[in-house]
């Protein structure tokens, strides 16, 4: 048997794209569920009518509830772009499935990075770690719709914009967060307000990527909201 011929016999055992996706569904949505539980029922409300009693309480979880919701919409977001990712692929090889499983492998740690986060807002160390699993999220994203190019695996019909925006919002997505960490070490607070940045580096990046090409530079829909950034 000829080593081409091996090759093309491991490639076709590997799972498809649609399997891929539906493991990757099974993660994220396991993880979504898993964050909740880092949100505690408060245990003893003396007198156990007193609606000030019981929101005092629950205001002594507020630091757990914020964390919860970043990374709910972190989580959520990566999904999003996690499916406009596989929606340019068209073919498998084992190289992108094991970076699929690193970008798995950062969301099924996340609410673990969450509580963490939730149990010690103040500390830098806490704030640093969450943002470095932001971080490798993003990069994993981006490394799996690169490989499938450099492979020969993404759709013909793949706007030329999509690569010049994906890489952009890489690149400033991966800024801002390193920026986040560094933060964490002089205000806390700070680093977690630098997040909220992320959501518009990909809208900076569409128009920087539209006013180099034009509105009619390659066909195809917007750069800045098919590519992948978190």
């Amino acid at each position: 048997m000829s080593a081409n011929s091996g090759r093309t016999g491991q490639q076709e055992d590997l799972p498809g794209i649609d399997r891929l996706l539906a493991l990757s569904d099974g993660v994220v949505a396991i993880a979504l569920t898993l964050l909740v539980l880092q949100l505690k029922v408060p245990g003893q409300v003396t007198p156990p009518t007193s609606a000030a009693a019981l929101a005092a309480q629950l205001s002594d979880d507020t630091d757990q509830l914020i964390s919860y919701l970043i990374s709910f919409y972190v989580i959520a977001n990566f999904w999003l772009i996690h499916h406009r990712v596989f929606r340019q692929l068209a073919g498998q090889r084992e190289s992108l499935a094991w970076w699929n499983f690193l970008f798995l492998f950062t969301i099924s740690i996340m609410p673990f990075a969450s509580s963490l986060l939730g149990e010690y807002s103040e500390n830098p160390l806490a704030v640093s770690l969450f943002a470095l699993n932001l971080l490798l999220a993003s990069l994993a994203t981006q490394a799996t719709l690169e490989i499938g190019r450099r492979r020969g695996l993404t759709t013909s019909k793949t706007d030329p914009r999509t690569a010049r925006a994906g890489w952009l919002n890489a690149l400033g997505t991966s800024a801002v967060i390193l920026a986040s960490i560094g933060l964490a070490w002089v205000n806390t607070d700070l680093a977690k307000y630098c997040w909220l940045l992320i959501a518009l580096v990909p809208h900076v990046v569409g128009r920087l990527v539209l006013r180099r090409t034009g509105p009619g530079g390659a066909p195809g829909g917007d750069a800045g909201q098919s590519s992948p950034g978190a």
